[in-house]
């Protein structure tokens, strides 16, 4: 056990030091803002929408989409004096001294930008700043521009499983520390199934270690839980982060919102392109056709689970719906893109007091370099499950007689082209 840190930091046995970043006061005023939903607007001593460095070790992509429950904040006019509003918010990203920005919302608790930028990364200890601004106008920003609130973290929490850490024996460990904990509380060690089946808390491999984590955080922290390979955000998997931070102010204190003793937050998607590592990305869509399997009120609670390449991934549940959509994108990294993977994802109905049920699969054999250009993307028959789980030959079907779907796409992203 370990004392100290928080919850997905890289655990305290590799004995670095846990970097920390400042923030300037204000800004320049900029150029004008480019259009919502665009690459970021300005990159400062970057060329266009990315910033190479050939001593780099990969790219961090990074996606600024909503803030939520911003606080009120102070305006200023010649007749009525100082009064509380809503903010006129912007974000201003901070990268290997690089600096992007994005367009300023109208006044808005909850400004909505979907905005990316492509900086490289030159080690793992870089710090990824964010600043959430108001201005005071919407056509520019101000030196005197005020700071509602920061985040920061280390690129290594992105490119690193939650809570893994690798040991100077050579072997993969995992340390949770419950949800909102305190400081001064203490990690514990995760134990899990090593490629043996036998319980360890040593793995040869990161990714054994990131699941004994989610065992671990998923029976401790329960619905508050967040994991490796399971969650509520649109992207999941290998050197990718998509979840809500809290923003802190100058002093490192959590910034409330306007709901008086929620946090402020910001909803961001780090996702990191290691240098010589090419990724697959898997997005499940919606099934169709579901057949109904809660009697009373005739639909199901659908989510699936996708094994691939040695990963399992578990998607979002949605409730109530015979044609859900689940619009998730699960990514792991590829060694071969001409090796032959197999694609398995289970469609189980979720129960609140029995076991969950195993409604059917959709199987696929392809190789990476099949993705391209959208040829493997549509709809795969669900078949029904054998007694033993293996995949049987019946097709799944509703109370119609319609045939099951699972509706997928592919992306594949070979460093290569990336270069």
């Amino acid at each position: 056990d370990y004392e100290g840190g928080e919850g997905g930091d890289i655990a305290p046995d590799r004995g670095a030091t846990r970097p920390t970043a400042t923030f300037e006061q204000g800004l320049d005023p900029t150029p004008p803002m480019g259009k919502r939903g665009s690459v970021l607007s300005m990159i400062s001593g970057a060329t266009g929408s990315t910033a190479r460095n050939v001593n780099a070790i990969g790219r961090m992509e990074i996606t600024i989409l909503q803030a939520h429950n911003l606080p009120q904040v102070i305006w200023s006019s010649g007749k009525d004096g100082e009064f509380l509003g809503l903010p006129q918010a912007y974000c201003v990203f901070t990268l290997n001294k690089l600096t992007a920005q994005t367009v300023i919302n109208k006044r808005d608790w909850s400004p909505q930008w979907n905005h990316t930028v492509s900086i490289d990364v030159r080690d793992v200890w870089q710090v990824c700043s964010l600043r959430v601004m108001h201005s005071k106008t919407l056509s520019r920003t101000h030196k005197d521009d005020f700071t509602i609130g920061n985040v920061s973290l280390p690129a290594g929490q992105v490119i690193n499983w939650r809570g893994v850490s690798l040991g100077a024996d050579g072997f993969w460990r995992a340390f949770h520390r419950p949800h909102n904990a305190g400081a001064g509380t203490i990690y514990t060690v995760c134990k899990g199934k090593d490629k043996n089946g036998l319980e360890s808390d040593k793995f040869e491999t990161a990714e054994e270690a990131a699941s004994a984590y989610d065992d671990v955080a998923s029976k401790r922290d329960r619905e508050m839980a967040s994991l490796n390979f399971s969650g509520d955000g649109d992207f999941i998997g290998q050197h990718v982060k998509e979840e809500r931070f809290p923003l802190a102010g100058e002093d490192g204190v959590r910034v409330d919102g306007v709901q008086a003793g929620v946090a402020a937050m910001i909803r961001l998607r780090l996702k990191f392109f290691m240098k010589g590592v090419s990724y697959l990305e898997v997005t499940l869509e919606r099934a169709a056709s579901l057949p109904k399997m809660d009697a009373g009120l005739g639909s199901c609670d659908a989510y699936c689970i996708a094994i691939i390449g040695g990963y399992n991934f578990k998607s979002r549940l949605v409730r109530n719906s015979l044609d859900p959509r689940f619009k998730q994108t699960f990514r792991i990294n590829v060694r071969d893109e001409s090796e032959v993977m197999n694609l398995k994802v289970q469609i189980w109905d979720w129960d609140r007091f029995d076991d969950d049920d195993h409604m059917g699969d959709a199987v696929l054999r392809f190789s990476p370099r099949d993705c391209e250009n959208g040829a493997l993307d549509g709809a795969y028959p669900v078949m029904k499950p054998q007694p033993d789980g293996q995949v049987g030959d019946a097709p799944l079907k509703n109370s119609k007689g319609t045939a099951s779907q699972l509706h997928l796409k592919f992306a594949y992203f070979p460093w290569s082209k990336q270069e």
